[in-house]
């Protein structure tokens, strides 16, 4: 059979553009094999993938908020929220709430609000923020089990636990360390959901058969809730941080713990424990090089710690522990988030004190506030002489207000400022409505 020149010349296009596709298929498969499972093992998504924003509990945002932010949409739960909105890699937004019936864990579209998919779960369910992998894929807890979803909504694993577990964190790649209130702690396999280190009971007195046993307490960090707050984790040096009450115990502490490898793999073990004065209150916070860990004290006080040896570096006055949570920068900055209607106020870690650069007594701070790279600060407050609120920036260099966005149809306090990896902004109100904000031209 004949073939004319430029069929021959097709002839012999063919296999070489083949081999090209074929080369570059076997390079990526080389390339992903080359660790075994370095291309599939979960990690916190880029976004604001956990409570507090990231494993340090620090409530402090990288990417660049636009300037034309307006508000996107809202919508309400059917209840009361009272954990912390995370923002997946996609800007998903994901929310838990008490609700009476139907969904309390909703996963909703930052296009326009509508629900991507949601959940019924059980009891402890409304204290739990989400943590989000790379490939949105949301881990969450309910009494006595903590879950694995897939980006759809389905379960992909089921693991028993003891007591409520609070809000997880990623310990190590392919790795998730869950708290429970009765003193568990557990580090996972993301895929498979088993254990990739011995389980650690801090409290003999923990009962399977009572898993809301203390749980009633947490809110208030009473000695029967062992641990009533999520942990803080640091990845870089393998070490974690709770608030934990030992039983009998007058007081709480801050209790360190490692969970590095050894011969026989990763074993959770305590590095050492600090008792403060008047107990802990709220969740630890790491500071972005993970050598300090700063507290509440129930006295009112803002204690940090040395990461490795749990030694006092300072206390600092705060004049009481509001929500017991701050926003922490990479450069030292502090915002400790006061008694609702409390000024916002700026601290400095000094090194060894505390000192305040600015506080703005006319705003009345009703939420978490997150530091951003761009050397600014968003809070939520509320309006002046009226009970509704806004989304509020300011300057972490003097505190002036740049720019200040109403929540329309809102009241009582927010739970935290989200921003997501393209730098959209996430915020809930306590009576259960989630407000979404973007760029304007990307609204438009």
């Amino acid at each position: 059979m004949a073939v004319s020149a430029g069929g021959r010349g097709v002839a012999r296009q063919v296999p070489t553009t083949l081999a090209a596709i074929l080369a570059t298929v076997i390079a990526v498969i080389v390339s992903a094999c080359s660790d075994g499972h370095i291309d599939v093992r979960s990690v916190a998504g880029p976004g604001w993938s956990s409570y507090g924003g990231n494993a340090a509990n620090s409530n402090f945002a990288y990417p660049a908020v636009p300037d034309d932010l307006a508000l996107a949409w809202t919508r309400p739960t059917g209840g009361p929220v009272t954990a912390p909105i995370t923002l997946s890699n996609q800007s998903n937004v994901g929310v838990t709430s008490n609700t009476a019936s139907g969904c309390n864990v909703l996963v909703l579209d930052p296009n326009s609000g509508r629900k991507n998919f949601c959940k019924r779960m059980r009891t402890g369910i409304e204290v739990n923020a989400l943590l989000v992998d790379q490939f949105d894929q949301p881990y969450v807890g309910e009494e006595t089990t903590f879950l694995a979803f897939n980006a759809g909504g389905a379960i992909r694993w089921r693991l028993p636990v003891l007591g409520v577990p609070l809000s997880a964190k990623f310990a190590a790649p392919g790795q998730v360390l869950i708290a429970t209130t009765q003193g568990q702690l557990l580090l996972v396999d993301t895929q498979t959901g088993e254990l990739a280190a011995p389980e650690v009971r801090l409290r003999p007195d923990a009962d399977p058969a009572d898993p809301t046993f203390g749980f009633g307490e947490c809110v208030t960090n009473g000695p029967r809730c062992a641990i009533p707050s999520p942990p803080a984790v640091d990845n870089q040096h393998e070490r974690l941080f709770v608030n934990f009450w030992p039983p009998g115990a007058i007081a709480s502490q801050v209790r360190g713990m490692d969970y590095s490898t050894a011969d026989d793999g990763r074993t959770i073990r305590e590095l050492w424990h600090a008792d403060i004065p008047g107990g802990v209150v709220g969740t630890p916070t790491l500071s972005a090089d993970g050598s300090t860990v700063y507290a509440f004290s129930r006295l009112g006080r803002i204690v940090a710690l040395d990461a490795t040896s749990g030694k006092t570096r300072w206390t600092y006055e705060n004049g009481g522990y509001g929500f017991a949570t701050m926003s922490v920068s990479p450069d030292g900055l502090i915002i400790p988030t006061g008694v609702l209607g409390a000024p916002l106020t700026l601290l400095r870690d000094a090194g060894d004190h505390a000192e305040q650069v600015w506080q703005r007594k006319d705003l009345a701070v009703v939420s978490l506030s997150t530091l951003t790279d761009q050397k600014t600060a968003w809070t939520v407050v509320r309006d002046r002489g009226r009970d509704s609120l806004s989304l509020t920036e300011v300057s972490s260099t003097d505190g002036t207000t740049k720019r200040s966005l109403p929540l329309p149809e809102s009241g009582g306090f927010a739970t935290g400022v989200s921003v997501s990896p393209s730098g959209q902004i996430a915020t809930a109100t306590n009576i259960g409505k989630v407000y979404f904000f973007d760029s304007r031209a990307a609204i438009d």
